[in-house]
């Protein structure tokens, strides 16, 4: 039994913006190696992202750029079943790859989200957050580390294997054949997509209507608010706004997720073509 845990940070709110990248292996049961690297990103440092992570521009400089790391991300994991916790992680290394014009990473995915759905019902009244997970299950490790968070995602499908008594495979069949969901339960936000246990809010001028927008996050298994609250993970900015961030125009439900961040809160700030790469994973 055989698989790679993978887990990243980015840089500012574009997915593409990856500046650190952890790679944990496990075999029969147990950690064999572990890697992390920092990227330089190629683009400038928010500092909400700084807060989350603390990872910085000088810390980047003369690190390996995304392409560089191509390579060696494709040795890792060729042919093997690579787990990270949500969609997020998958999605964001496809959109570096897209920006730099290099293939996509040629391996089976599995989400550990989706498996924490089905091997432990009762975190759908409570959320599938990592830390929220990692606390249940006795795990202990410092978040938004990318290694750590990856080492975390990996002992999360090491316990559902334990407890069901599925192996790797079997987990990577369960999660492809998802959950039927009556309209009731997708309504908040329970389905079994992409944005399970996202709670999302959007804000600024977005490419397609809101109400669009708002379906296409129910479909994806998330619920959608109408302004930033202590129980959002997720704010979607339209694209053009995000373009203009380093001039600080941001809208009044940025600056609140901004607050909420720097206070501790899990939420992710992201663009509208970032969110719809998400919908489509």
């Amino acid at each position: 039994m055989r698989f790679i845990a993978v887990d990243l940070e980015t840089a500012n709110p574009r997915m593409s913006s990856v500046c650190q990248i952890g790679i944990v292996t496990f075999e029969d049961g147990r950690e064999v190696s572990a890697e992390v690297r920092l990227v330089d990103p190629e683009d400038y440092f928010d500092p909400y992202n700084i807060k989350v992570h603390g990872i910085t521009e000088e810390d980047v400089r003369g690190a390996p750029r995304f392409g560089e790391l191509h390579s060696w991300l494709c040795q890792q994991t060729t042919g093997q079943t690579v787990a990270c916790h949500t969609h997020f992680d998958r999605v964001a290394l496809g959109r570096a790859c897209r920006v730099g014009g290099l293939e996509p990473l040629p391996c089976n995915w599995l989400d550990t989200a989706q498996v924490t759905r089905r091997a432990w019902p009762q975190f759908a009244q409570c959320g599938y957050g990592l830390a929220n997970i990692a606390t249940y299950l006795g795990i202990e490790f410092r978040h938004h580390d990318a290694l750590e968070d990856a080492r975390t995602a990996g002992l999360i499908l090491l316990r559902a294997i334990q407890e069901t008594g599925f192996d790797v495979t079997n987990w990577v069949e369960r999660c492809r054949r998802g959950i039927s969901s009556g309209a009731s339960v997708r309504r908040d936000g329970d389905g079994d997509g992409p944005l399970l246990g996202e709670s999302i809010v959007f804000t600024g001028a977005l490419q397609i209507a809101r109400r669009e927008a708002a379906d296409l996050a129910h479909e994806g298994g998330a619920a959608v608010e109408a302004g930033v609250t202590k129980h959002t993970t997720m704010l979607v900015v339209g694209d053009q706004d995000i373009d203009k961030l380093a001039g600080h125009e941001k809208s009044s439900k940025h600056r609140k997720a901004e607050t909420l961040i720097a206070k501790g809160q899990s939420l992710r700030i992201l663009g509208e073509a970032d969110f719809m790469a998400m919908c489509q994973a």
